[in-house]
């Protein structure tokens, strides 16, 4: 509090203690409060939580369910197409690492189709979740163009991999905040109606 205030409230307390508000006053709020007070049960919904557990399995699930069902076509379409090349498609020399960046691409472009679907209902949310992917895409694009005249090739590969990880988390994460709002629009369109 400022000095000139305190000053102010100091030299006047007689003057703000000597007014008193009318008894009226008291008797008319006590009368409202006890009229608008009726006992009401309120139920705690801990659904957030549960609704997290199930967006996971849900996502966790359709993950493996793909890996398994694209597993099994693929020994059938394998027979009739041409070899895919891995570290060609990804760009990166290392077998073992394109392998691993293969399969991540794969899951951030079937997550990015999901949230794509998010665009027309939320626009907004829509361009500020791409943004971030954008961001995270522009560093693993930098960490590929440098994995070809730097020396310690296993340290790049290793982070881009890392960035592919993060891409994939955060895809995860705007899917649930999504799938959260959704439900919280739900209630409250149940609520109302």
């Amino acid at each position: 509090m400022s000095d000139q205030l305190k000053q102010f409230i100091d030299d006047n307390r007689e003057a703000f203690d000597a007014d008193n508000p009318d008894p009226q006053i008291l008797k008319k709020l006590k009368k409202q409060l006890t009229e608008n007070n009726q006992t009401k049960k309120i139920y705690a919904a801990r659904v957030l939580p549960w609704a997290a557990a199930v967006a996971g399995l849900i996502i966790l699930s359709s993950i493996v369910s793909y890996f398994v069902f694209r597993k099994n076509t693929d020994n059938v379409v394998a027979d009739k197409l041409p070899p895919v090349n891995i570290e060609e498609k990804t760009g990166i020399p290392d077998p073992v690492y394109a392998k691993e960046a293969w399969h991540f691409q794969e899951l951030i472009g079937l997550q990015q189709a999901e949230l794509r679907q998010v665009e027309k209902e939320q626009p907004e949310l829509y361009r500020q979740f791409a943004g971030d992917i954008n961001t995270l895409d522009s560093a693993y694009r930098i960490l590929k163009t440098k994995l070809t005249v730097n020396p310690n090739t296993e340290m790049l590969l290793e982070a881009m991999i890392q960035n592919l990880q993060f891409q994939s988390d955060l895809l995860n994460r705007q899917l649930l905040i999504i799938r959260e709002i959704k439900q919280k629009s739900k209630a409250h369109e149940k609520s109302t109606s």
